[in-house]
């Protein structure tokens, strides 16, 4: 009794500390304009990083949801600046700047650019990276 006690003790021990251990890669897949979605694409993002603190995260903003980033929309410009000092990375589509004649001065400070969102969710999946798509 008492070693089948220690070993499921062990177990959930090692279960425990191997679970903090895995290097989580999920890329955010962000399409929606709307405030509601702002909130909760920042509270999944900070779920993630309370759970596992060695987490990386990607958010790539593209058609609608490319609002996240602008200045003069979004509605979460502190909580961005809060989550890029934790490596949290928010993409913007180029290709979406383009069709929507946005430039890079009308982003936020922490937003970085890829020439396609598509293309980028598409290399990091091929890289290991874990897809979500988000919003509401």
């Amino acid at each position: 009794m008492k070693k089948a006690f220690l070993l499921i003790t062990a177990c959930i021990y090692f279960s425990f500390v191997f679970a903090q251990s895995n290097q989580y890669k999920i890329i955010f897949d962000f399409t929606k304009a709307d405030t509601a979605s702002f909130a909760t694409v920042i509270r999944h993002a900070r779920n993630v990083l309370s759970a596992s603190t060695n987490a990386q995260i990607e958010i790539v903003c593209h058609g609608p949801g490319l609002d996240l980033l602008l200045k003069d929309k979004s509605t979460v410009q502190k909580e961005i600046e809060e989550l890029d000092r934790q490596k949290v990375f928010f993409a913007a589509c180029e290709a979406t700047m383009k069709r929507r004649g946005i430039i890079k001065e009308q982003l936020v400070q922490q937003a970085i650019m890829v020439p396609s969102a598509i293309l980028e969710i598409a290399l990091k999946q091929q890289q290991g990276w874990s897809y979500i798509k988000e919003g509401y």
